[in-house]
């Protein structure tokens, strides 16, 4: 076959055929491990969101201690005996409305005995027993009506409550930042930029080495290059294999991701985890990019493993510690602010996953385009420099 012929190719199927045979079985079992890392962490936060998750009885609670507060005054005005037990029990509920309708005229209030009991049957919808909140007003209404015996001020059951986590040594501005953490926001920053990382990150290094450095280290590339297939074929071959299998693979983990979500939850943001996952390969690219580039340009696949292998290693380690300066983490009490650092060493840190969680929220963030866009760069630049030093290299014989 002639030189002309040669160089007419630029894609090489059985090339292709030989990475998908020899690679098939690895790329297999990554897909397993994340599909079974995606549900799990899916099922957890759809647990930790129903636990934390309960209906807003804010205003339900101010109109039921609102009603009992005008009962507690008039049982102690009248000598009477009325109580919210009883409402609950009678057929009855004259008395309760005269009382209340006495109140409205001198106080230009509004209750009602239909006030009253839609308040009360908001309240039995949460999750907290009606019993717990009438014990709560008591106290409330117990320390309202005295004050401190040595400095005079106004009891109040909030304060009481600080006052004891401090002699325990609890600080209150943590029990606030915990009952207020987004857990959504922070498993998926987790899984997106560790726990799920780290299997597919494996399978682009392993690739990456395999695909061009291995062979060359073992001598099989020369024999592919004796074939009618030029060095332009063979980049362009193996460049599409790392950009096609780890599309491939977190395409299912994002269609079962998607499918999972419907299982779990009431409402799915699809775009949202669409848009995740879709960040997630620009920065698998980006990385295997690196990878590749390393691989076409030394001979031997030790130097090309500790490279790219390398990097990939750093990005995920320094992810790891930079998770423990994240804001949510820091007010826990669990973090350190000085470690945020670490998320500006690694290209990791370009993937924003707290941007592209607001998607479909009332003030969505779109910093996350332009971060994303630096990542597709890096990968591009890595893979045409990678193809630029494979065909320039002398391969050895």
């Amino acid at each position: 076959m002639s030189d002309a012929s040669k160089t007419t190719r630029v894609f090489s199927w059985p090339l292709m055929k030989e990475n998908i045979r020899s690679n098939i079985v690895l790329v297999l079992i990554i897909v397993l491990i994340m599909v079974l890392m995606s549900t799990v962490v899916n099922f957890a936060t759809s647990i930790l969101e129903a636990d934390s998750a309960s209906e807003d009885t804010t205003d339900a609670q101010s109109d039921f201690y609102g009603y009992l507060y005008v009962l507690a005054t008039y049982d102690q005005m009248a000598d009477a005996s009325l109580s919210y037990q009883d409402f609950v029990k009678t057929n009855d509920s004259s008395e309760y409305e005269r009382v209340f309708s006495m109140f409205n005229d001198q106080a230009d209030l509004d209750l009602s005995v239909t006030g009253f009991r839609a308040a009360i049957d908001a309240l039995a919808s949460s999750e907290i027993s009606l019993e717990s909140h009438v014990r709560q007003f008591e106290y409330i209404y117990a320390l309202g009506q005295a004050r401190g015996v040595f400095s005079g001020d106004e009891l109040d059951i909030e304060e009481m409550m600080n006052i004891m986590l401090e002699t325990m040594g609890v600080s209150t501005t943590l029990v606030d930042n915990l009952s207020s953490m987004d857990t959504t926001t922070l498993l998926n920053h987790m899984y997106f930029t560790v726990m799920g990382l780290l299997p597919i990150l494996i399978l682009i290094v392993a690739l990456a080495n395999s695909l061009v450095a291995d062979k060359i280290d073992r001598g099989s590339m020369v024999y592919v290059l004796s074939t009618p297939t030029k060095r332009l074929a063979v980049t362009i071959t193996q460049a599409l294999f790392m950009i096609i299998v780890p599309a491939l693979v977190l395409t299912i983990v994002c269609s079962t991701r998607v499918a999972t979500s419907f299982v779990f939850y009431d409402e799915v943001n699809v775009k949202r985890i669409i848009t995740l996952f879709v960040g997630m390969y620009i920065l698998v690219e980006a990385i295997a990019g690196i990878c590749y580039l390393a691989s076409c340009f030394f001979n031997q696949s030790k130097y090309a493993l500790a490279i790219g292998g390398g990097f990939s290693v750093w990005f995920f380690l320094a992810s790891l510690l930079g998770m423990f300066g994240l804001d949510n983490l820091v007010s826990m009490g669990v973090g350190v602010e000085s470690l945020s650092i670490f998320n500006k060493l690694t290209l990791i840190g370009l993937f924003d996953v707290d941007s592209i969680s607001t998607i479909g929220t009332a003030t969505p963030d779109d910093t996350y385009l332009w971060k994303l866009a630096v990542l597709a760069v890096i990968a591009l630049i890595c893979y045409v420099f990678g193809a630029i030093a494979f065909q320039k290299k002398d391969l050895p014989l």
